[in-house]
């Protein structure tokens, strides 16, 4: 998907980030090569589960008509030329559950792509 054109969804100059602006478009591509993801928030938890970091967030502006609000993720073994670490990338076991403790809000999309 990513190396296909898409101006929805891309990489960093770097390529070590990625991010997409419309996550039912990517939940429906991803639905056609086999994953399960059934809503916007079951796909940032399969990111999750397999150990990426989310860095920028549009949850928040869900109803953006211009889709000018970008989703960011990065994983070190995720990048743009390695296609064995990302063939590596296994899911996380589950974890003990963490005490809910309220995060600082992210940095602005600008400062961290």
């Amino acid at each position: 998907i990513l190396g296909e054109g898409h101006t929805w969804i891309e990489w960093n100059k770097e390529g070590t980030k990625l991010r997409y602006n419309d996550p039912e478009r990517l939940m429906h591509e991803l639905q056609a090569l086999g994953f399960k993801a059934q809503d916007a928030a079951s796909l940032s938890k399969n990111f999750n589960d397999y150990g990426f970091k989310r860095l920028s967030d549009a949850r928040k502006s869900r109803y953006d008509p211009w889709r000018s609000n970008w989703t960011i993720f990065s994983h070190q073994q995720f990048l743009r030329l390695d296609q064995d670490g990302a063939n590596s990338i296994q899911r996380r076991r589950a974890r003990r559950p963490r005490s809910h403790v309220k995060k600082a809000s992210p940095m602005s999309d600008d400062s961290i792509w």
